[in-house]
């Protein structure tokens, strides 16, 4: 008895020395990611401002806007990284940067990446010195920006709150890395190194102040991500008014515009829009150095002009704005190039607000961005509301122009959108719808460069069948045109021989369902696959997509990123796996029926080297 005595309690002290050591190792563990957690939160911006009380204070009294809100892309635009936001695979591998070896893996709950020291490479490219050693440094991720089409993570710097870019992005559709330089079309410059204190801050959080004049060691926002008060304004002075439930059931039955905050569907059209376009437009800030230092005063329900000048075209500028572009011109003389056609037509994405507000539709005072589009109960894709992803968006004020008589197209083969809002923006790797509402006309296209609606969707016709076209339905002049372009497709033509945002933009009409639909399978393969070969690594991705969408490439593996031999093997493959067909100049079909090769290397040889720097 007595020895199992002994024995019992030698068994409970062993048991009480292990479940100390699991409780020790709890308070470990539990201090470990207390500490990880206030170590994020000194690496990235503070959250909090006078006024503003954040998102969280929302969602008692309007859950289901604050549900509908957080499903959307706004929302999830700047987060801290952490398992629940992290979409890149973080598993060891090693990725070959132009200047090195990096590394991306996952700790526990964090991130970490080995890369060249940014703050050693930024000093060096502003003094000019060449990078001839590259330490290598491990900074852990702090920050996402991004959900939807890739993700940028952003790593902690050893001084204050500046936020440094890892050279590579994750590209959501692929899954895979891919260097943040291939996703700007933009001459291939080497690796740059951004900051998101001084650029991304402005509309990617809420009241975002850089803090520049204090070495970025204070930068502060109100939240992370586009949130409530982007739209709606501070409301901390909504949040006390309403604290008493009667007066918060009073106002909400009494029907009346509450004071407090701002309700941007009770305010007039023009008004409504300044808040999207307070983002999404081509804008300065009026004092560019007191942003920098103390953020942007403006607030939801401001006129926009008061804090930002909206940079127009001077084909379209008034007299009175002609002086501030001419003397913005000298001093960027690329400045409207990287944002505009040469007509003035926005040609990057994330400035619809720009394009709209030269839109006819939109000085008549009823228009705006809330006409189609909803941040509550929308999809998160495009966030057009109920219907007006068709015609609907249209036919209240255009009701007898939705006709066959007018559109010359059968019901369902193209909608208003098609011919009046093509897309001919670029971002993200692709094509987006311009803003700016107008109607084919290819003395623009000839003189711009602009690709037409017409040869958008109609992928397989030259420029000349569209010209003939417009002539016979609309009593369009017939412009003169070259051989090639009564010949060849006219995306062929920008594709092979267009600058960089044309080929960029052909490529991806090549690729879209609707203009295959319309203008045919795999014939355009050969050209595709020519552009796997362009000197633009954004049009080479873009070029890829569109690839992978036919079915012919169907097991190829393509890597717009690989080395020009390895490319140029699987453009062979390509072209070799393209369908024959009946011989087509149009279509640049030989003879044979096969790919005229020596001609889509001859126009490739023709193609348009003009630098292109399209400022997203």
């Amino acid at each position: 008895m007595a020895g199992v005595t002994k024995l019992g309690l030698s068994l409970l002290a062993a048991g009480g020395l292990v479940l100390a050591g699991l409780s020790v190792g709890a308070r470990l563990q539990r201090g470990g990611e207390a500490r990880s957690r206030a170590e994020l939160l000194r690496a990235t911006p503070l959250q909090g401002r006078a006024e503003y009380v954040g998102s969280g204070a929302c969602v008692a009294c309007h859950p289901g806007e604050h549900a509908s809100w957080s499903a959307t892309y706004h929302r999830t635009m700047t987060q801290r990284a952490a398992p629940a936001t992290v979409q890149g695979a973080f598993d060891g591998r090693r990725l070959n940067g132009v200047d090195g070896e990096y590394r991306v893996e996952r700790r526990g709950d964090e991130y970490w990446v080995r890369m060249v020291d940014p703050a050693d490479k930024r000093a060096r490219a502003e003094a000019g010195a060449p990078l001839t050693v590259a330490p290598m440094v491990e900074r852990r991720v702090v920050m996402i920006t991004g959900s939807h089409h890739m993700q940028v993570y952003w790593v902690a710097a050893t001084v204050g709150r500046t936020l440094h870019a890892f050279p590579f992005a994750w590209l959501i559709a692929e899954g895979r890395w891919v260097p943040v330089e291939s996703t700007l079309l933009r001459p291939p410059e080497g690796d740059v190194v951004y900051t998101w204190n001084e650029v991304c801050i402005a509309c990617h959080a809420v009241a975002g102040r850089p803090g520049v004049a204090e070495d970025l060691r204070d930068t502060r926002v109100a939240e992370l991500g586009i949130a409530c008060e982007a739209c709606h304004g501070p409301g901390e002075a909504h949040a006390a008014r309403h604290r008493d439930p009667l007066r918060r059931y009073l106002q909400h039955w009494s029907g009346a515009a509450d004071p407090s905050i701002v309700q941007p569907a009770r305010l007039p059209a023009p008004a409504s829009a300044e808040l999207c376009g307070r983002c999404h437009s081509v804008g300065l800030f009026h004092d560019e150095a007191a942003w920098r230092r103390d953020g942007d005063s403006h607030r939801a329900g401001d006129d926009l002009s008061a804090t930002q000048r909206l940079v127009r075209h001077p084909l379209r500028a008034s007299r009175e704005e002609g002086p501030a572009i001419d003397a913005l011109l000298e001093q960027d003389p690329d400045f409207l190039a990287g944002r505009m056609w040469s007509d003035g037509m926005v040609r990057v994405t994330g400035r619809e607000y720009s394009g709209l507000r030269e839109s006819a539709c939109f000085a008549g005072g009823e228009l705006s961005c809330l006409s189609c589009h909803r941040m509550h109960g929308a999809p998160p894709d495009d966030q057009l509301a109920a219907g007006m992803d068709g015609d609907a968006a249209c036919v209240g004020c255009h009701a007898g122009e939705a006709s066959a008589e007018h559109s010359h197209h059968s019901p369902g083969a193209a909608g208003c959108m098609d011919c009046h809002m093509p897309h001919t923006t670029y971002g993200l790797l692709g094509a987006m719808r311009s803003h700016l509402i107008d109607r084919p006309d290819l003395a623009l296209t000839l003189t711009t460069g602009r690709p037409d609606a017409c040869s958008l969707c109609h992928i397989d016709r030259p420029l000349a069948w569209t010209a003939e076209a417009l002539a016979r339905w609309y009593g369009h002049e017939r412009p003169e045109l070259s051989a090639l372009q009564t010949e060849v497709s006219a995306v062929a033509l920008w594709a092979l021989r267009g600058d960089a945002g044309q080929r960029a933009l052909a490529a991806w009409h090549l690729g879209w369902g609707p203009a295959r639909a319309v203008g045919g399978g795999d014939w355009q393969v050969a050209i595709l696959a020519a552009l796997l070969m362009d000197p633009y690594a954004a049009v080479r991705h873009v070029a890829a997509r569109a690839l992978r969408r036919l079915p012919v490439s169907a097991g190829v593996e393509i890597d717009p990123d690989g080395s020009v031999e390895a490319r140029a093997a699987v453009r062979d493959v390509l072209i070799g796996l393209q369908p024959r067909g009946a011989a087509d100049p149009a279509r640049l079909r030989g003879a044979d029926g096969g790919p005229d090769a020596a001609a889509i290397r001859r126009l490739n040889t023709e193609r348009d080297e003009r630098p292109v720097d399209l400022r997203e």
